[in-house]
């Protein structure tokens, strides 16, 4: 069994999917045992049975993986990338990390495998949360080069895998350490159109930033209207201008009052005032 698991591991490390099959569906025991969860430990940055899987789009070991097997898309490797990370990761990524199946001179199969790949952890479910909703493949986890996902399949070109993404609600906006978002990822390796469409999806879509904006707008829309001041109000302010006639012309309060009521003051300040306070409430 340990000389089947050593084999097993060195065919998902090359992307040897037949060989990877072979053994595991040939050696019972073996099957039964696997935990593709479990790290390969340190010297193999901690990546599981799982994320091997998805960096070849492994479609049978895949599913079985995830649903028979209890296997978890959101495990993290020592490079803080998940599953999904991997398989976002087309051939022009992932040459630079180390020898790839074969299959890398066919891109378009290669990418029609990730689109398959991707169905399946996207359509995975697991332990479950609060508020009855269950555990989901995490489209926005970032590496630590705070990479999402999206980024890689931007950035590969995958055209498909981009879209199902989006649909699963990617974040447009994420920006990696580079501060480059999606879209930038995909202008960079040059997949023109592709930006393109993220970009106009961008642009229809609601920034986070626009969130507060909106939602303060939502608030001065709800504002009490003004109702003019109240007979209280009024009443103070009067009280206020008679004191400061008096003041002014050194005679009684009742002198003052019968000397504005003489000349229609109150009523007219009252007037002016309510107009005065009326404008800064508004502006």
């Amino acid at each position: 069994m340990g000389n089947t698991a050593t084999k097993f591991r060195k065919a998902l490390i090359n992307g040897d999917e037949l060989l990877a099959c072979q053994l595991y569906e040939s050696n019972p025991q073996f099957k039964e045992a696997l935990d593709p969860n479990s790290t390969y430990g340190e010297s193999y940055q901690h990546n599981t049975p799982l994320h091997y899987a998805a960096r070849h789009a492994m479609t049978r070991l895949l599913r079985s993986f995830l649903l028979s097997k209890d296997g978890n898309p959101n495990k993290r490797n020592v490079h803080n990338e998940t599953s999904l990370h991997l398989l976002c990761m087309g051939p022009q990524i992932l040459t630079s990390e180390g020898a790839l199946h074969p299959r890398i001179s066919r891109p378009y199969e290669d990418e029609q495998r990730r689109g398959e790949c991707l169905q399946i952890v996207l359509a995975w479910t697991g332990a479950k949360l609060d508020h009855g909703e269950y555990e989901r493949a995490d489209v926005n986890a970032t590496d630590n080069k705070k990479n999402t996902c999206l980024h890689y399949a931007a950035a590969s070109g995958m055209k498909t895998c981009v879209e199902m993404l989006v649909q699963r609600e990617a974040d447009l906006f994420a920006e990696n350490e580079n501060r480059e978002t999606p879209c930038d990822s995909a202008e960079k390796q040059h997949h023109k159109e592709l930006a393109l469409r993220l970009e106009s999806q961008m642009v229809f879509s609601l920034a986070p930033e626009a969130e507060g904006i909106e939602a303060e707008y939502a608030a001065l829309d709800r504002r009490e209207l003004y109702e003019g001041l109240r007979p209280q109000d009024l009443r103070k302010l009067k009280d206020m201008l008679i004191v400061e006639t008096a003041d002014m012309l050194q005679a009684p309060l009742f002198t003052a009052e019968a000397l504005l009521r003489a000349h229609g003051t109150i009523k007219q300040t009252q007037y002016w005032l309510s107009f005065q306070l009326f404008g800064l409430v508004i502006s």
